[in-house]
């Protein structure tokens, strides 16, 4: 009797699970877009208000450097003093019964602005500076003596201007400070005609000469046409 071989063939089960279960993606989270908008904007945040934090700090500390006194002379003129190192811009303003006069000083761009209030109207003059007169930034104090600082300061230099007849078309060249001075007002240029050394006692605060008027601020007698 023939032996007969049994043959064992490999058998493969499928679970109802596998067969009929598809593969799902993971669930996506939607809270996490909203997550990382809020650590985007906590971040954009804090550097902002880094940004502002600095830029006050650094305006504190400059507005350290910025002297500002006043004082009263002659018994009814007063003047104010501005002196900026930062900008490089000494201010003046003088009030006088008379008259009222800026001065703006820039030594970045050598430019003296000078606005003046009278009856006969507001004008504003651009000149160049001069160095040699003008007292720079660094060198203005504010005065512990004030006696002494009036009888030094009484003009020692006279300076007559003559006017342009036409305004500068353009005063973009101006410093902030002299634009603002100088706002709504047309500015023409204005040259030195002559410059006299005087004595202290030889030039009073505001005198008339010559179709001239004059002013007195910081030692020096500024004349225009009047």
């Amino acid at each position: 009797m023939s032996e007969e071989k049994a043959t064992t063939e490999p058998t493969i089960i499928f679970s109802q699970n596998e067969v009929l279960s598809p593969v799902v993606p993971p669930k996506s989270r939607p809270y996490r877009k909203y997550v990382i908008a809020a650590v985007i904007g906590v971040v954009v945040a804090a550097i902002v208000l880094t940004a502002i934090l600095v830029g006050m700090y650094l305006f504190t500390e400059g507005q350290k450097d910025i002297l500002k006194f006043s004082y009263t002379r002659d018994g009814n003129v007063k003047e104010e003093v501005i002196s900026d190192p930062n900008t490089n811009i000494v201010q003046y303003h003088v009030t006088d019964p008379a008259y009222e006069m800026w001065v703006v000083n820039d030594f970045n761009r050598d430019i003296q602005v000078m606005k003046i209030k009278a009856e006969s109207g507001t004008n504003c003059y651009v000149a160049p500076l001069n160095r040699t007169i003008a007292t720079d930034p660094s060198k203005v104090s504010a005065p512990s003596n004030i006696k002494a600082t009036l009888k030094t300061q009484n003009a020692t230099y006279t300076v007559k201007y003559s006017v342009s007849n036409s305004p500068i078309p353009d005063t973009s060249f101006l410093s902030k400070a002299a634009k603002d001075t100088c706002q709504g007002i047309s500015a023409y240029w204005v040259y030195p005609s002559c410059e006299i050394p005087k004595y202290p006692s030889e030039s009073p605060s505001r005198k008339k000469r010559g179709g001239s008027c004059c002013i007195n601020v910081w030692g020096v007698s500024y004349c225009w046409p009047c």
